[in-house]
């Protein structure tokens, strides 16, 4: 074993692993500790102390990214701040990380190094000749993830299974089960007969929220893959939001769609049917642990037959992105593979659809209209789609927004490979009942319509719409528990509810309407976030760029300071950097010059 020591950090190495361990007030901000398996650093940046501010080393797990800036830094989980008396401790982890990565690279062994000392003259530590046993990086590192549900509710968690792999190897297995998160508890018969999991059998299990803790901790930074993620990933959306929990961003890959891409000769996907397919074994289906390992399995047996050995070399072989979530939004992966243009130039087109065609024919119906695409259309990859509207004169977008007025509904699938209604379409809904000239269609019509048929009805986009602005507020896209909570109410609805409506109400120039209702729902704003964190800034910023529209300086300085010493309030200051400060800083620079 071998320590280092960092700025309010410990940095404890064995033979697999590193440990990183900060006192209490890094703890607030990074977290208490981390745990970084030595075959997983691909890359190390260092940035040397100055006069003034420490230094630090940024260690890369799974694979390099970017230098982080100072701000960033602070608060990233895998960078070791080191002050200038430091320097021989920082001089001597430097070094044994570089030794590492080119270890880890396919070179000779690593020496395991001695504690390292803070010297006077700053010089390397020697190293005994103690060598770290390290695993060969030449296979993908992944979590195999899947979930099983209590009722209909997708956030009703009652078990998590885990399947770590890493360089291709299956290195730990994790088989869970925790009770829901509250207001999610009941237990559906049609639920229990498919997985066997009772109320009473977990009762006495520990909650989703500890349960959440333990994954995070296993999963570090590694991607997720499950089969039909779109529901796992969703699920640990719901769970999450329902305990008011959040998360880094993380990675992650669904063998569903894979295994549609590679086997488009299966009678269907199912998890069962894809397992046997490959040679895969599937003990238990419905168990999570089973499932879990068994979509890890999918995973690699799919990557052997594409012949690449890491995640990434997969996405860019197939051309299906990985998605990437946190408990607010998630893009889920997207397939980008276009016929005779080679993988590694797909992967970097795909990040906005085309403009349309200028030559296109202007009496084609879907000429001039603003598309969505949601779903998974058959036969058909989304930008193959996109091509082929624009192609026709059409607008085609990523999101629904108010401009919309064609939705076409591919399909969403559920755990049990049932279609399902995804949020778009629910939205789209709620558009048209508030007045919005918007139609949903599906893969058939959209082919007919991109045929030039005109059996299909489309919005009348020559005539103004007339949109009642309060029929825009929807919260049942937030968790029940918080629906109910009165603080967090505004009007009888959460307070999530109204910014759709306070878009429109700009929009049609109604904005002392806007004002008033904003001024309720940062009340109800700051009412929901905790002492110890800032409250959502989105709101306040809509505030005041009301009070710019309505020439009141000072009730935009007035917003935005209150704001601002509600962020002071928890002890951590925005830095100047914040689009809130800036904000404030030239709003007070126009009020001076008044």
């Amino acid at each position: 074993m071998a320590t280092f020591t960092g700025h309010g950090t410990s940095i404890t190495i064995t033979d697999q692993r590193m440990a990183l361990e900060r006192s209490s007030l890094l703890a607030a901000a990074v977290g208490e500790s981390q745990i970084i398996n030595l075959g997983t650093v691909a890359a190390v940046h260092v940035r040397q102390p100055s006069m003034l501010s420490a230094g630090w080393i940024q260690i890369c797990v799974g694979r390099p990214r970017l230098p982080l800036t100072k701000n960033a830094a602070s608060v990233d989980p895998h960078t070791v701040h080191f002050t200038r008396s430091q320097r021989g401790q920082m001089a001597g982890f430097a070094a044994y990380l570089h030794a590492l990565i080119a270890h880890n690279q396919g070179h000779t062994r690593v020496p395991l190094p001695a504690s390292a000392q803070t010297e006077p003259d700053h010089s390397i530590p020697a190293a005994p000749a103690l060598e770290i046993s390290v695993r060969s990086t030449s296979g993908p590192s992944f979590v195999g993830f899947d979930v099983e549900t209590a009722n209909s509710a997708r956030g009703s968690i009652c078990a998590i299974g885990l399947t770590v792999v890493e360089a291709g190897e299956t290195t730990a297995t994790h088989s869970w089960l925790c009770q829901p998160p509250p207001g999610l508890e009941s237990f559906n018969a049609g639920n229990v007969l498919v997985h066997g999991i009772t109320a009473d059998a977990v009762a006495g299990q520990p909650t989703f929220r500890q349960r959440l803790g333990d994954l995070l901790d296993v999963v570090g930074y590694l991607p997720l893959i499950a089969h039909n993620a779109a529901f796992d990933i969703g699920a640990l959306r719901e769970a999450s939001a329902a305990e008011s929990l959040s998360w880094r961003p993380l990675d992650y890959a669904c063998t569903l769609q894979w295994a549609r891409r590679d086997l488009p000769e299966l009678a269907n996907h199912k998890l069962p049917t894809v397992a046997a397919a490959l040679g895969v074994e599937l003990l238990h289906h419905h168990d999570a642990s089973a499932d879990a390992a068994a979509a890890a399995g999918i995973a690699l047996q799919l990557m052997r037959r594409r012949d690449v050995t890491t995640v990434p070399g997969y996405v860019i072989a197939s051309g299906i992105t990985l998605g990437r979530a946190t408990v607010d939004s998630a893009t889920p992966p997207k397939d980008t593979y276009r016929e005779g243009v080679p993988a590694s130039e797909t992967l970097r087109q795909v990040t906005s659809p085309p403009d349309p065609v200028k030559n296109a024919d202007p009496a084609h119906p879907l000429h001039g209209h603003i598309v969505v695409i949601t779903g998974s259309l058959r036969g058909m990859s989304r930008e193959d789609a996109w091509r082929q509207l624009a192609a026709c004169g059409a607008k085609v977008n990523k999101t629904i927004t108010h401009r919309t007025s064609v939705l076409i509904a591919g399909t969403w699938f559920d755990e049990y490979d049932r279609p399902q209604v995804d949020e778009d379409v629910a939205t789209a809904r709620h558009h048209r009942a508030a007045g919005r000239p918007l139609v949903i269609i599906d893969q058939q019509q959209m082919s007919e319509l991109i045929a030039g048929d005109r059996s299909v009805s489309l919005p009348d986009r020559s005539s103004p719409s007339r949109v009642d602005a309060y029929a825009l507020a929807d919260d049942s896209h937030v968790n029940p528990q918080s629906r109910v909570g009165t603080r967090q109410q505004v009007r009888g609805k959460h307070f999530l509810a109204w910014m759709p409506v306070v878009k429109q109400l700009k929009r049609d120039n109604r904005l002392d309407e806007a004002l008033t209702l904003l001024l309720e729902c940062i009340e109800a704003v700051e009412a929901e976030y905790r002492p110890l964190e800032w409250p959502a800034p989105g709101w306040t910023r809509e505030a005041a760029i009301v009070y710019r529209k309505q020439k009141d300086i000072a009730g935009e300085v007035g917003i935005l300071q209150r704001w601002v010493d509600a962020a002071q309030a928890t002890g951590k200051p925005p830095s100047p950097t914040h689009s809130i400060i800036q904000r404030l800083a030239k709003a007070r620079a126009l009020l001076g010059a008044e």
